[in-house]
């Protein structure tokens, strides 16, 4: 039996990444997991390997700024597998521009996706969990809410709101023995970050520069950061809400 056995989890941005690797790693911990993304064929092909490795999965193609499509996903999730109890939400875009540089539209829809889409999200599973008697909901920040760099502002300002929003989620949350808490994860090798590498003049400088500020002297692998929300999700946290877990190879500690 796994840690997460008879347990109904939603996870967004599943379709690579950080929300791939939550994904089948809840279902191999025995969840029963819905997958959320915008990506079709990535998210299709991620449900499908959670099945062919014996978990069971449901894909739902969305867009987690738009509200009558979350509640679709989370509806449906509940519908088809008995109740909801677990909420991780990653989705995320991220647009390197000095801020008076951004675009408004840039700007809001950053907004949207980062920050929107988990009020969205959690405004949604708060009822079915409820109905199950409790549940836990991780919502993925960044070490941008807490120190960041130039050309960073407008993400680092929505990754800052989703901290400030689990403080307050988890207070409005602790009644119904719904916890609420943050994973911020440090460097770690998933297309977003691989994607701002390449776009450097050097890549090969640039990955290094960063693994240099690591005290671990090594990116984080999604593996690293689900894990970290699969402890948050389980019974060991059952104490845990309305903080978060630096899941960043000491970077911070450096300074």
């Amino acid at each position: 039996m796994g840690r997460l056995a008879n347990k109904v989890a939603l996870v967004t941005g599943a379709a690579s990444g950080i929300g791939r690797a939550t994904a089948q790693l809840f279902a191999a911990e025995g969840a029963a997991v819905g997958l959320v993304d915008q990506n079709v064929a990535g998210g299709n092909t991620a449900c499908r390997e959670i099945e062919q490795a014996g978990g069971r999965a449901r894909f739902f193609a969305a867009d987690v700024s738009q509200a009558q499509q979350v509640r679709a996903a989370v509806d449906e999730t509940a519908e088809q597998f008995g109740g909801l109890d677990i909420l991780s939400c990653n989705a995320a875009i991220q647009i390197f521009r000095r801020f008076d540089l951004l675009t408004e539209e840039e700007w809001d829809r950053q907004q949207a996706v980062n920050l929107k889409g988990m009020f969205l999200f959690c405004k949604s599973v708060v009822p079915h969990m409820r109905k199950r008697g409790g549940g836990a909901i991780m919502l993925t920040a960044s070490p941008h809410a807490l120190v960041t760099y130039p050309t960073c502002s407008g993400y680092a300002a929505s990754k800052g709101g989703i901290l400030a929003f689990v403080r307050g989620a988890a207070l409005d949350c602790a009644p119904d023995n719904i916890r609420v808490n943050g994973v911020l994860p440090g460097a770690t090798d998933t297309p977003l970050l691989r994607e701002f590498i390449d776009g450097t003049p050097d890549p090969q400088a640039t990955r290094e520069g960063i693994i240099e500020r690591i005290a671990l002297k090594r990116l984080a692998t999604p593996d690293d950061i689900a894990r970290a929300t699969l402890f948050l999700a389980s019974d060991e946290a059952s104490f845990i809400t309305g903080t978060y877990i630096l899941v960043d190879g000491g970077q911070l500690a450096r300074g």
